[in-house]
């Protein structure tokens, strides 16, 4: 047997539902599928969107009855009569089918191997269930949306999430002087991460004293957009996600800074390009906790808290 949630109605954790069933059957599996033991899935804030009725489902890509989930990461148990560069045993990760229903809340998910990448032998399962999503959200912002490199100073706030903390490594990678902005007790590892500077949220004077100091700030957490906004440089550019971003340009404009919105989806040559710095050790995911599958509506009620230390995942 096989278990897997099931969402059938939209709204609080509650609606997470845990079922059991057979095990996806190998003939069930198209040419260029591949069949995946699922080890660990990330759980992101777009989970919880769509969830609620939001997000994916109210872009009119998510259907009811689904199971949730797009950052899988497992063991391959069978592939696709087309199906090249990956056979069973392999340990992989991938982003899976975003935007549409991913399924990765389960203990087998059949993901097109075009999302999938073998996993590096220095993550962890867990690590590898929490990249691919928040680290190439985290590559589009910087190396796609704009460009960042040597002499940019780049401000993330939020920077202890999921997203924030990958994004602190990927622009001190790109040779950014990195300006993270989170809570105190978060500092000490953002350091470890690559920041340069440090800013506690809460200090509203530390804060205001960034005002027209960036080149690129990247907007992560819940009411920092205009604090972002004021920190960036005339010329500058700042980056919100998706619908989340707001309606901010008559203000950017304003100010002489570019507002662009910046939406992940799933890209090979992002995926392929952040498992690599995974993988020469220059991008490690944390993860602060990791819940049983049967505990998924605590492990969203951990990302609506909005706390958590780097990434949160369940393990099917």
């Amino acid at each position: 047997m096989s278990r897997k949630i099931i969402q059938r109605a939209f709204g609080g954790p509650e609606v997470l539902e845990l079922v059991e069933g057979e095990v996806p059957a190998a003939a069930g599996v198209g040419p260029a599928e591949v069949l995946v033991a699922v080890t660990a899935a990330g759980v992101n804030p777009i989970d919880i969107m769509t969830r609620e009725g939001g997000g994916m489902a109210a872009a009119g890509v998510i259907t009811l009855p689904f199971t949730p989930g797009w950052d899988v990461a497992g063991t391959v148990e069978a592939v696709g009569s087309a199906v090249t560069g990956l056979s069973p045993g392999q340990r992989v990760l991938g982003l899976a089918r975003f935007p549409h229903e991913g399924g990765a809340y389960a203990q087998h998910a059949v993901v097109p191997a075009a999302d999938l990448v073998p996993t590096p032998e220095n993550l962890t399962d867990e690590q590898a269930g929490a990249l691919p999503m928040a680290a190439m959200t985290a590559w589009q912002a910087f190396a796609d949306t704009t460009t960042v490199g040597p002499g940019h100073r780049v401000l993330v706030t939020g920077a202890g999430g999921g997203v924030g903390h990958l994004a602190v490594q990927i622009a001190h990678h790109l040779g950014a002087h990195v300006v993270a902005v989170a809570s105190k007790g978060k500092h000490d590892w953002l350091t470890d991460l690559g920041a340069d500077e440090t800013v506690d949220y809460r200090e509203t004077e530390a804060v205001a004293a960034l005002a027209g100091t960036i080149d690129v700030a990247l907007s992560l957490a819940a009411g920092s957009r205009d604090a972002a906004l004021a920190a960036v440089r005339s010329g500058g550019t700042l980056i919100g996600l998706g619908a989340g971003a707001g309606d901010f340009g008559a203000v950017a404009d304003a100010a002489g800074v570019r507002a662009v919105a910046t939406h992940v989806h799933t890209q090979p040559e992002w995926l392929e390009r952040v498992v690599g710095l995974a993988a020469a050790g220059q991008l490690s995911p944390t993860v602060s906790e990791s819940f049983d599958l049967a505990d998924v509506a605590d492990a969203h009620r951990a990302v609506e808290a909005g706390h958590s230390t780097g990434k949160i995942v369940l393990r099917p």
